[in-house]
């Protein structure tokens, strides 16, 4: 058998040596293999884990100059770690320190290579200054360095003056608290070493140890590994410092800036104060966007922050105890805290004991009830000082109790709550919009203009539509463009439709039939006789309008008429449309001019409708027929509106149910018997042919329930018809009715008449004396001529005179005289109008006011512009003493100084002087302490001012004033006193001889300077809130314009010349 290995002799013998030397070198190489295998295993294994953990060294690396970067120049950190370097700096800090930044946080590492000095470096400062955590990790040498000793020292001293907006978290990582506290000599020995080289720190040293150590932290040799320690610690920094997702929004923000502009404002954030804001506006307007955006600009200003979605759908899907969970969530370390609330009480007490000094941000989105924010934010002492909540909805009397806008909480009233209406865009800014969507730019291609202006028109600059269509037309061809804007026209989107029936669905049945009367007939329209027609159906008309207001699907304009959305509009009409799609006459409302003759002229059976409207035809053609055989299924029509229609044939027992009638544009025939529509409440025949002579008088009389007839231009009308079986009437209008020259005798029926509207009626001759007996009249308007007359022009007429029963009308309010020219004198007993609150005698021709002016007691605005015959305010004016306006502009011949009783007008707030002839006026004009403006302009004979109330914030002044005049020396200087007018907003000035303009009130907004050319170059410094500076005329250096920190700068035939000194 062969023996491997071995080497032979020629004769098969084995040499001797190798014999007997053999087993001691075979294992001498085995072993040497073995070790050289070893080592190449080793350098493999180390070369592998290097080449392993490069990646992780360098994404350190990157993190830790990324730290240190935001430390010195980026964000502020949040976190400041305090560690004895030799101790912990790669061991458990390390760990601590890449485990918080890996998580989001922002953390200080101090670097001690670093320390040069003895004293604590300024970024060293700034980062414990800026920082919201202190984490003093407490090792055996830590308090062998001086610098941990006195970092400590400065958080605590930090942490005593911030208002408990920052926090000491202390680690044991090796030592017990015993030992921090000094009860052991560990901490003890090392401090009585710098007794003497840092003798006047060590005592705050030791006071900072005894107070962090009765902080509750961890301690190591307690709570377990390291590796659950951290994990802890930075779950419970997160917590703290509420590190929270931003909120998503959307990248195509199109004109927000303003608007969360002007809403951080409202919110003072620098303010120690609880405040609350309530932001509504109807569906789809952007309210939650809005929200959002706030939150992620503000949420870094406070200890905690919270953002509840959908509250008003999860209240009601989920409980309310669910959303006080949902709240509390973000503040506490533990949820067995949760766990303890079973009902919304306990809720409520949870949310003061957890967050009653926490200053948190949170905000309740698409709140919906009240109740909901009674169990969840009722007061301001639930919540910390400086803490702010801010609620959107569409419905604003979440936000308000007893028709008030609700405060120290939105329950309870306070100044300390606003609101925020948020309005429909700007149609640059929508038509921006729309294009982002439907075309990824921001405005349409040329040959889509015209089509993506009447998109947009027709959507009503809803940024929810705008969103929805634009991308649903993206890449589309015109024709589905055109196909489209045809179907928004007839009703809106299904995505639009679905988030504002959200609204209409949590109307009752009588606020609902009021806003689809809205939608249908009254857009545009005012509001006053629909009240009527609803007070008499039964739908509680102001309660119902109050709540269609505080839910923001209608608004009411400055003339008193309604404004709706075009979407909501259209979200109202398709609801009807949606009761029968196909055949119109089974639907409730009927509003096309076609539809509506279609069914009256067809005679289709239509037993469903309640209010149909024929409306105009464009142009005109002609006259629609229409008998009586059309109205007879119509049982439940309430109301009629008729344009360009004329009505004929029998209507016995028809139209029982009716309680409207319009009929306008129509001819002076009548050709209907047996018109006696029994329930009829409001009829308005404005715009017709008819006189007193028309022959439907007699039929209409029997509409004995009658409370508004209007027959404002009826220009054929000569005298009013007998009034005397509608002793129920309340309004009587014939506005314009310009050949009305009597009143017929049988308006002393009249006993409940609240308004008498005259206005228009130029021939007009008298008044009849029973204009005294109608005791409930409250207004009563009589200006004869339009509001762009010439006087100049006006022939003569015989004066029209009031009669004196005038004095009888208790319970009037408002009197309008204006433009009654043949006016020349009030009667005595004018000053028996006890309840008067408006008087308005413009351009009228009276000489004087009579002393019995002062008898007026309750007049709050009195009128008197361009009465050219009054020459001086009678002293009895001081009298009036509940008057807040007094208008007397344009009164030329108002001459001389003002009498010193108008300083007993403690209550007014405007007076206008402005065109007059006045010298001067009185030194009572600062007690009126409520004045906010006073009008001077054109007053070129006023040679001075003196002192002036506190509380102006408007003041137009003479384009002369200060300037040379005929009778008065030149006057040279402005009072010093107008720097005290706090509340100034506005200051026009125009003066030739000023020759330094005083320090002017630094709440200014706008100043505008005429013909000043002063040789001192005025200071504008202080006026930090100026908004618009305006020069015109005037000579200046140019080192005015730099110290006026204005928005806007106007120069306009203006001299700009160079300091003297300068080349």
């Amino acid at each position: 058998m062969a023996v491997y290995g071995e080497h032979r002799s020629l004769d098969g013998s084995l040499p001797h040596e190798l014999t007997s030397k053999t087993p001691c070198l075979s294992l001498k190489l085995y072993v040497l293999i073995g070790i050289l295998s070893f080592i190449a295993l080793s350098i493999g294994l180390v070369i592998y884990l290097c080449i392993r953990a490069s990646g992780t060294l360098e994404k350190r690396e990157m993190l830790t100059k990324e730290t240190n970067s935001q430390a010195s120049s980026g964000p502020s950190p949040e976190v400041f770690l305090s560690f004895r370097g030799a101790d912990t700096r790669y061991g458990f800090t390390d760990f601590l320190y890449y485990g918080m930044v890996e998580a989001g946080i922002l953390v200080f590492r101090d670097n001690e290579s670093l320390h040069v000095g003895k004293r604590i470096g300024c970024e060293l400062l700034q980062a414990i200054e800026n920082s919201k955590i202190y984490i003093p990790i407490f090792s055996k040498n830590y308090a062998s360095s001086h610098w941990c000793l006195r970092e400590l020292a400065y958080m605590v001293e930090c942490t005593s003056k911030s208002n408990e907006n920052k926090e000491i978290l202390p680690i044991f990582l090796d030592v017990e608290p015993d030992d921090v506290m000094l009860k052991t000599n560990l901490y003890r020995k090392a401090l009585s070493k710098y007794q003497k080289k840092f003798c006047t720190e060590v005592e705050s040293w030791k006071k900072a140890l005894i107070e962090v150590d009765e902080i509750k932290g961890w301690n190591l040799k307690k709570d377990g590994s390291q590796v659950d320690l951290i994990q802890s610690v930075i779950q419970i920094v997160l917590t703290k410092l509420n590190i929270c997702h931003k909120k998503n929004v959307t990248e195509h923000l199109i004109g927000v800036e303003d608007r969360v502009e002007a809403m951080i404002k409202m919110l003072h954030v620098e303010n120690d104060s609880v405040q609350f804001l309530g932001i509504h506006g109807m569906g789809g307007i952007g309210k939650t966007t809005l929200a959002k955006i706030i939150f992620n600009q503000l949420s870094s200003h406070f200890r905690g922050c919270n953002f509840l979605s959908d509250v008003g759908e999860s209240s009601r899907r989920h409980g309310l105890v669910h959303l006080q969970k949902q709240l509390l969530s973000k503040f506490l370390d533990s949820r067995s805290i949760l766990d303890q609330i079973n009902d919304v009480d306990d809720g409520v007490n949870m949310i003061k004991r957890v967050l009653c000094n926490k200053k948190v941000l949170i905000i309740f989105d698409d709140v919906d009830e009240k109740e909901q924010l009674r169990s969840l934010a009722e007061k301001g002492n639930w919540f910390g000082s400086g803490s702010r909540i801010i609620i959107t909805t569409r419905d604003q009397s979440v936000l308000m109790i007893d028709g008030e806008v609700t405060g120290e909480g939105p329950i309870k009233k306070s100044t300390n709550a606003s609101t925020y209406e948020v309005c429909a865009m700007e149609f640059d800014h929508a038509l921006k919009l729309f294009s982002r969507h439907a075309f990824r730019r921001d405005s349409p291609p040329d040959h889509y203009i015209s089509l993506s202006k009447k998109v947009v028109s027709t959507l009503g600059k809803l940024p929810l539509a705008l969103e929805i269509t634009g991308s649903s037309l993206n890449g589309k061809s015109k024709a589905i463009w055109e196909d489209t804007l045809k179907k928004l026209k007839e009703a809106p989107s299904m995505g639009v439709q679905r988030k504002l029936m959200i609204s209409y669905e949590r109307l009752d049945h009588a606020q609902k039939q009021v806003f689809l009367d809205i939608a249908c007939f009254f857009v545009n329209r005012d509001k006053t006789y629909p009240l009527y027609m609803w007070d008499d159906c039964g739908y509680h008309p102001h309660d119902a309008l109050e709540v269609l207001f505080l839910m923001s699907l209608i608004k009411t304009k400055d003339n008193n008429t309604f404004w709706m959305h075009d979407q909501v509009r259209d979200l109202g009409r398709e609801i009807i449309r949606q009761e029968n799609f196909k055949h119109p006459s089974e639907r409730s409302r009927v509003w096309n001019r076609e539809e509506a003759l279609d069914i009256l002229k067809l005679k289709e059976e239509s037993r469903k409708i309640e209010a149909l409207s024929t409306g105009p035809q464009y142009p005109f053609f002609h006259q629609d027929i229409l008998t009586h055989d059309g109205f007879a299924d119509l049982r439940y029509l309430r109301f009629f509106q008729g344009e360009e229609v004329s009505l004929v044939g029998d209507f016995n027992n028809l139209l029982s149910n009716l309680r409207w009638l319009s009929l306008h544009h129509g001819n002076s025939k009548f050709e209907t018997t047996n018109f006696h529509p029994a329930n009829l409440i409001v009829l308005n025949l404005s715009l017709n042919c008819i006189s007193e002579e028309w022959i439907g008088w007699d039929q209409i009389r029997e509409a004995r329930k009658l409370k508004v007839l209007d027959l404002s231009y009826c220009a054929y009308l000569k005298r009013t018809p007998d009034l005397s079986t509608w002793v129920y009437l309340e309004r009587l209008v014939l506005k314009g009715c310009s050949n009305l020259i009597e009143i017929d005798h049988s308006i002393v029926k009249l006993k409940v008449l609240t308004i008498l509207n005259l206005d228009g009626c130029e021939s007009l001759r008298e008044l009849p004396e029973e204009i005294g007996c109608l005791q409930a009249l409250t207004d009563f308007i009589i200006s004869p001529l339009k509001e762009n007359f010439k006087r100049s022009v006006i022939s003569k007429q015989p004066s029209l005179k009031l009669p004196y029963s005038i004095g009888g009308l208790a319970k009037l309010t408002r009197l309008n005289l204006s433009r009654c020219i043949y006016i020349e004198e009030l009667p005595h007993s004018f000053g028996k109008l006890q309840s008067l609150v408006e008087l308005d005698l413009s351009l009228t021709s009276i000489g004087h006011l009579p002393d019995s002016i002062g008898n007026l007691k309750q007049l709050k605005i009195l009128r008197i512009s361009g009465i050219r015959e009054i020459t001086r305010l009678p002293s009895a004016i001081g009298l009036v003493e509940k008057l807040e306006e007094l208008d007397a502009r344009g009164c030329c011949n108002l001459t001389g100084e003002i009498l010193e009783e108008i300083g007993r007008l403690s209550r007014l707030r405007i007076l206008d002087l402005s065109n007059t002839c006045i010298s001067g006026l009185p030194v009572t004009m600062s007690h009126l302490s409520n004045l906010q403006t006073l009008k001077l302009e054109k007053s070129p004979k006023l040679k001075q001012l003196p002192e002036l109330p506190p509380n102006l914030t408007s003041l137009p002044l003479p384009t002369r004033i200060g300037a040379l005049s005929q009778q008065a020396t030149p006057v040279t200087t402005l009072p010093t006193s107008i720097s005290t007018l706090s509340q100034l907003k506005t200051l026009k000035l125009c003066c030739k001889n000023v020759q330094c303009l005083p320090q002017l009130p630094s709440s200014l907004r706008e100043l505008q300077l005429r013909d000043l050319a002063t040789t001192r170059s005025p200071d504008f410094s202080n006026l930090k809130n100026l908004s618009i500076l305006t020069f015109y005329g005037c000579s200046l250096e140019f080192s005015s314009l730099f110290n006026a920190e204005s928005e806007e700068l106007r120069m306009e035939l203006c001299e700009l010349r160079r300091p003297l000194g300068m080349n």
